[in-house]
């Protein structure tokens, strides 16, 4: 039960990095202020995240990638397509996710959040090429 909810928390991560439009958005540039580069190669990113309280993220996507809260808090996701997860962060808390599709992610808590995220670039979003016309 645990390492699923790591899983659903890493997906809803993914999503707060989704952008509107064809294009998806890399995190980094959809919201610098929300996010320190701590490593960026040709094959990975890691950014330490930080969203105070009430504060939402730009529409944005994200590649597969890797998160591990460093606080605890409460986030919102909320997808283009209108679905949304809600999640309850504790220190230590991880998960590992497949690309994300665009989102937006808010600090639904009363306290600042900060998670490490790690973005595997050669596995970037893609939006769907089956979608409907």
């Amino acid at each position: 039960m645990k390492r699923n909810l790591s899983i659903a928390l890493g997906r809803i991560f993914i999503l707060f990095l989704l952008s509107f439009g064809v294009k998806a958005q890399e995190w980094k540039n959809v919201n610098p202020k929300m996010n320190h580069v701590l490593a960026d190669t040709t094959f990975l990113r890691a950014t330490e995240v930080i969203l105070q309280p009430g504060e939402k993220s730009d529409m944005h996507t994200h590649p597969a990638h890797f998160f591990y809260a460093l606080t605890d808090g409460k986030l919102t996701v909320h997808y283009k397509d209108g679905k949304n997860e809600s999640f309850d962060l504790k220190p230590g808390a991880s998960g590992v996710s497949a690309p994300e599709r665009p989102h937006v992610t808010e600090n639904t808590g009363a306290t600042t959040v900060r998670f490490l995220l790690v973005e595997l670039k050669e596995h970037p979003y893609q939006e769907s090429k089956n979608k409907k016309k």
